[in-house]
């Protein structure tokens, strides 16, 4: 069967010198560490700890073979988004993850692609960016759950998403920075683990109750990590929306069918979720993803579907392919792939 894997981070092993007019603590930093590594440092403070394999393409070819990923989507690390900098600063960073991710996809571009990010606090800025992710042959772009506590559904991005679906591009929406994490008592951890697959969810519901395919049609709208919690209330929204005349009046199909437009990473670490998914969004919506390049990411994606689809060699072959090359634009690679 052929893999794709629709999400995987890259991070450039090295950023440029300061560009004039940036204040030098927003600047990303890498600092290469004795055993290979690198500690990235943003808005002044180390962030993490990071292994070559985010950097290292034949590495990472490695890994995929290891891992039976036939191709891979690269995008960037969502830290790096930085909507909290200054919309140049943001927009700087940007343009040298777009050459970096460019530059690994033209070491083998029969095995990989990307997404571009936008520094969406400057909406005009983004909007005159959009042009260059065509240009470097980018799929399209990965966008937070919120700007700065805006909801990424919010009206005022829509010439962004104009733009995005003027030029065939998609968007790929991940948790980020999530909202009431002053609630999760416990380990720091929370937050990423708990928080941000919650904040996904609020960026489904928004995008569904303010009927984001009325205004973009062939805009293709994905979520990260199954859509975070939304399955879990997806039932809840349907049955209110069958109840409440409120609820039809501002969207005209039901909360079941419509999130059948949107597409989904299997980033969920559960077969048996991803089964729950497979009935509740329909096997056309899910792509496989690992959230790799490293261990802690999805393991034997081939595996994992095939043990979420009970075998049913038809279902897992759309979602181990056939929905990426759709939400991707890769009809020319699956058709190679057929070929061969």
């Amino acid at each position: 069967m052929f893999v794709i894997d629709s999400h995987a981070h890259l991070v450039p092993q090295h950023f440029p010198d300061l560009p004039p007019g940036v204040p030098a603590h927003e600047w990303p930093v890498m600092e290469p560490l004795a055993d290979g590594t690198a500690r990235m440092l943003i808005d002044g403070k180390p962030f993490r700890v990071f292994e070559a394999a985010y950097w290292d393409v034949p590495g990472r070819i490695a890994y995929m073979d290891q891992e039976g990923i036939d191709f891979q989507i690269l995008s960037p690390l969502p830290e790096l988004l930085g909507y909290w900098f200054d919309a140049r600063t943001a927009a700087a960073v940007a343009a040298h993850v777009h050459e970096t991710i460019a530059a690994a996809i033209a070491t083998a571009p029969e095995r990989l692609a990307g997404l571009g990010m936008l520094p969406l606090q400057d909406v005009a800025l983004s909007v005159e960016m959009v042009p260059s992710l065509a240009a470097l042959g980018l799929r399209g772009v990965l966008v937070a759950s919120n700007i700065n506590g805006v909801s990424i559904a919010d009206a005022r991005f829509d010439p962004v998403f104009a733009a995005l679906q003027d030029l065939n591009l998609a968007v790929f929406v991940h948790g980020y920075r999530p909202a009431g994490v002053e609630r999760l008592i416990g380990s720091p951890l929370l937050p990423a683990v708990i928080g941000v697959p919650q904040d996904t969810s609020l960026a489904i519901a928004s995008f569904m109750m303010t009927d984001i395919f009325s205004r973009f049609p062939k805009l293709r709208l994905g979520f990260a990590h199954g859509g975070g919690t939304f399955a879990a209330v997806l039932g809840r929204m349907d049955h209110v929306w069958h109840g409440f005349e409120e609820m039809r009046g501002v969207l005209k199909t039901a909360p079941r069918d419509y999130v059948k437009k949107f597409f989904f990473d299997t980033v969920t670490f559960g077969p048996e979720y991803l089964s729950y998914l497979i009935e509740m969004f329909g096997p056309e919506t899910l792509m496989s993803g690992s959230d790799g390049p490293t261990p802690i990411g999805q393991r034997g994606l081939q595996k994992f579907v095939m043990q979420a689809t009970s075998g049913d060699y038809a279902v897992g072959q759309k979602i181990l392919s056939e929905n990426a090359v759709r939400f991707f634009g890769l009809e020319d690679l699956l058709a190679r792939h057929k070929a061969a």
